[in-house]
């Protein structure tokens, strides 16, 4: 399992971002290991090109939005929302996943 999630600052402790493509930077977790990666692209589809080529399996959203949606129709990547919460923070959304499995 490997998931991705958009954030709005260079940090672990960053809030989870509404934007998809236009995120400045996407945080990776492989159940492990968390990283962060500065969005090489401006555009959804691009992005999404580059979220397959990583290995993401799992895309986890802040809120439902309609271009995700539309690109998972076309691969297989799950699309994860798992809280209400308005300002969740990645090293929170985290430890929220793997408390479900």
């Amino acid at each position: 399992m490997f998931i991705a999630a958009t954030i709005e600052v260079k940090s672990k402790h960053a809030p989870l971002s509404s934007c998809f493509g236009k995120a400045k930077y996407y945080a990776f977790f492989d159940g492990e290991k968390l990283y962060i990666d500065e969005n090489p692209y401006s555009v959804g589809e691009k992005v999404y090109v580059w979220l397959l080529q990583k290995g993401v399996t799992h895309f986890s959203l802040k809120e439902q939005s309609k271009i995700p949606c539309i690109l998972k129709n076309q691969n297989k990547i799950m699309l994860l929302y798992l809280t209400q919460q308005r300002n969740v923070r990645l090293d929170e959304m985290v430890k929220q996943y793997f408390k479900h499995l």
